[in-house]
């Protein structure tokens, strides 16, 4: 039973979902930063779903049914380059789409975070299985702080929020012994400093 549920909570804390969950978390954080022209609301939320999450999970499962890949989990860590490179390299193209059009700096730091994020869970997997899932969830409790001190914000159900759903997740990675513990820990930590680090420069 626990084994179930650790494997329903990685999919559904996946961390192909962060950008669009980074992007609600600012939408509704109460700070000019939340405010977008109307005419590129829908088309950064499209934009954003399509190339962060629907476009590599389509390619993942492609690598799955084809058979270059044992498990949708990319348990080995040389499976996972891969599909870290394609990821990266949508979240790369994200990054410079938002860089053009005229919305807050803070959308545009958030993606880069993102974007980094990847590259580094991509270069250290060259090496180390650290755990991607916690990389996400270290830059949303990152994000949410940074938009709480920067603004003034009262965000404190989000960070409630966010540090159990990261509880929740490292318990399921573990669960189903897709890492140590370590992986886990420095997971959450470079994800954290990662996103800290952008918006403090």
């Amino acid at each position: 039973m626990e084994r179930r549920l650790a494997t329903v909570i990685s999919y559904v804390a996946h961390p192909l979902l962060m950008p669009m969950i980074g992007l609600l978390v600012i939408r509704f954080s109460g700070t000019y930063a939340a405010d977008l022209d109307q005419r590129f609301t829908n088309f950064i939320y499209l934009s954003v779903f399509l190339l962060t999450f629907i476009i590599p999970v389509i390619l993942m499962f492609l690598l799955y049914f084809t058979h270059l890949t044992k498990s949708l989990q990319f348990s080995e860590r040389r499976e996972r380059l891969f599909p870290l490179f394609i990821t990266f390299f949508f979240y790369l193209a994200t990054y410079l789409m938002i860089r053009k059009l005229p919305v807050s700096q803070i959308y545009q730091r958030f993606i880069f975070s993102a974007c980094l994020s990847v590259f580094l869970v991509l270069s250290i997997s060259y090496f180390w299985k650290i755990s991607a899932h916690l990389v996400g969830w270290g830059g949303m409790v990152g994000l949410i702080i940074v938009l709480s001190f920067r603004f003034n914000s009262d965000l404190m159900i989000f960070l409630i929020i966010a540090i159990i759903a990261s509880g929740f997740t490292a318990f399921a990675r573990l669960k189903l012994g897709e890492h140590q513990p370590w992986q886990v820990y420095s997971g959450f930590i470079i994800g954290f400093l990662t996103i800290t680090t952008v918006f403090t420069i």
